[in-house]
């Protein structure tokens, strides 16, 4: 007698349901711009912090960075507008990072300078939101971001 290969009726349908209720939790976040613009906010902004505390320690001297409700600005001192808009890592100036559409963010404070140690004045949080909540964190004593 020769074994027989395949799927029995049972096992079909069990795949066939596992597969539309993973299609159902996990399509949608596959398909949402938010998902994306968000995270990627939040890498940039991570990134533009980083860069402001290598700018004040190259520099000597204090970097500011603005939060506006338009995104984050990098300038010499604290004062908004920003009079003295120093320029990015490409040499484009001014150096900014804007929203993109459907993210905002919140600040625990409107500007945190770093100094030429690369300390900031203060500890700093950031929270950014697209389709979840995401938090950046400046250590008060460090300038640590994460």
């Amino acid at each position: 007698m020769k074994p027989c290969h395949g799927f029995t009726l049972v096992e079909l349908v069990a795949i066939i349901v596992l597969a539309g209720i993973l299609a159902a939790v996990a399509g949608p976040r596959f398909f949402s711009a938010n998902t994306y613009a968000g995270r990627g906010y939040t890498d940039q902004a991570g990134a533009f912090l980083r860069h402001a505390q290598k700018r004040a320690i190259a520099r000597h001297g204090s970097v500011a960075v603005l939060v506006e409700s338009s995104g984050l600005s990098l300038c010499a001192s604290a004062t908004a507008p920003c009079p003295d808009e120093l320029p990015g890592p490409d040499g484009a100036t001014p150096y900014r990072v804007d929203l993109p559409d459907g993210v905002t963010q919140t600040a625990s404070a409107a500007h945190l300078s770093f100094d030429a140690q690369g300390r900031p004045d203060a500890a700093f949080t950031l929270t950014v939101t697209g389709d979840q909540a995401r938090t950046l964190t400046v250590e008060a004593e460090t300038g640590y971001v994460h």
